[in-house]
């Protein structure tokens, strides 16, 4: 293949060694007279390990240039590699100017010199709007429509600087996502199999643009989020006289629950005995000691988010029958306490809304303990709202809130009315029959 790389700052000149070691002929493009000198040298122009054996044995082979010419690296190529910077605005957003930018002159000399598809991938991180953004100045400067003579797609990258090398070899993913199937099939044959046994064994993902786009945000955000967590873990344990990084070991070898993709699918908000009590019991901790945790403080907060966000949702509707299916605080068990549900139910009814509830797991007269007292004391009148008849709550409620997953066979007897609203909480497959009316929590 032959690929032009527009940008040759760590991700660009990485990629240019490691694209050309896989064989393809690269021409590197950038508006910086000595990194293009650098490139054409086989130097590179940023320090990374390994990087300058790649450059030099590209150099040597014929297979890597470079130039400041857009048009020139256009006429020699058949797709080109945007890896320039988006760095933040004055008020925190994403500044797409370089990327606007380097698009048009792409178009451009699309335009004036691509006589097949051309396809233009992004590595640059940017947002969802932002690549529907890209994708009309490509149009409009090259005359020609996606699918139809040009292509476009999303490749985020996950290189970390100073291993950016090994990582291109060795990625945790690939990720494209492609306009049309002329594009999609075209990335099928950018990392040949047999030279990188870390390529090799890669899964390849392949979603939408905007799709794509956010799988390296939640990427980004997640890793943040863990090093946060682990910082302020750190902070109460040292105030509480423990020693963190023990604790933190044992956590990190749990990768059942801690280290896996437990708890990370959108949802609702979460509830029952332990999480937000033992979040509390950390907090309360934090306050005698003065030690601030703004992560783990706002986690109590977001999660009450989660349930006004519904709750407004709900009364839009303007809807007076809410059915439910699903009280306890997850399925599998009968236990309301702290369950978001009855929450939702307690505000639901306070507004004047007609509820009734189905739980498979969950009978008023079997609750004891604690778990009747909460129960009562949040919806006093909770036994007239809940019926073992599921199909009595679907026939009559005009919304349909599902908390909770049923067998697929259960749910093939159901059957939703025309108009009738369905909000799915769990992302359940057999909730989409509702057609129009099928409504997901954040899909």
């Amino acid at each position: 293949m032959k690929i032009a790389v527009f940008g040759l700052g760590y991700v660009g000149a990485v990629s240019c060694g490691c694209l050309s070691d896989l064989g393809h002929a690269i021409i590197g493009c950038d508006v910086s007279a000595a990194k293009v000198d650098l490139i054409k040298a086989g130097k590179p122009p940023i320090v990374e390990e390994g990087l300058p054996e790649l450059l030099e044995k590209a150099i040597s082979k014929g297979l890597l240039t470079a130039t400041m010419s857009a048009d020139e690296a256009v006429a020699g190529s058949e797709a080109a590699l945007v890896c320039v910077g988006t760095p933040s605005t004055p008020s925190g957003g994403v500044n797409a100017v370089y990327l606007e930018t380097v698009c048009r002159q792409i178009g451009e000399a699309v335009k004036k010199h691509a006589k097949g598809h051309y396809v233009v991938l992004s590595r640059s991180t940017s947002l969802p709007d932002i690549h529907r953004r890209l994708m009309r100045v490509l149009e409009e400067s090259s005359g020609r429509r996606m699918g139809e003579g040009i292509g476009y797609c999303c490749h985020p990258e996950f290189l970390r600087e100073g291993v950016s090398v090994y990582d291109f070899c060795n990625p945790p993913k690939i990720v494209f996502g492609p306009t049309d199937a002329r594009t999609a099939a075209w990335c099928q044959g950018m990392y040949p199999k047999g030279k990188y046994e870390g390529l090799d064994g890669c899964p390849v993902f392949f979603l939408s643009p905007e799709e794509a786009a956010m799988v390296k945000y939640a990427d980004n955000c997640f890793h943040a989020l863990k090093c946060t967590f682990g910082n302020e873990i750190g902070m109460i344990c040292k105030t509480l006289g423990v020693d963190s990084h023990k604790v933190m070991d044992v956590f990190c070898a749990d990768t059942k629950l801690n280290i896996s993709a437990k708890y990370l699918k959108p949802g609702f908000a979460f509830g029952g005995s332990c999480l937000p009590k033992d979040l509390r019991g950390i907090l309360d901790a934090a306050r005698d000691t003065a030690t601030r945790l703004p992560m783990l403080s706002g986690t109590l907060e977001s999660n009450e988010v989660q349930i006004k966000a519904l709750m407004r949702r709900l009364v839009s509707e303007k809807r007076p029958k809410v059915g439910i299916i699903g009280l306890a605080f997850k399925e599998g068990t009968d236990d309301v306490r702290e369950s978001p549900i009855v929450e939702v139910v307690q505000q639901l009814t306070g507004n004047g809304h007609a509820v009734r509830i189905y739980d498979e797991h969950l009978s008023v007269q079997a609750l004891v303990g604690a778990n009747r007292s909460f129960a009562f004391q949040m919806v006093p009148h909770l036994a007239e709202l809940m019926t073992g008849d599921l199909g009595e709550v679907v026939s009559w409620a005009e919304v349909l809130v599902v908390s909770h997953r049923l067998k697929p066979a259960t749910w093939a007897g159901v059957t939703f009315r025309p108009g009738q609203r369905v909000v799915d909480l769990m992302n359940i497959p057999e909730l989409r029959k509702a057609g129009a009316g099928y409504e997901g929590l954040y899909w």
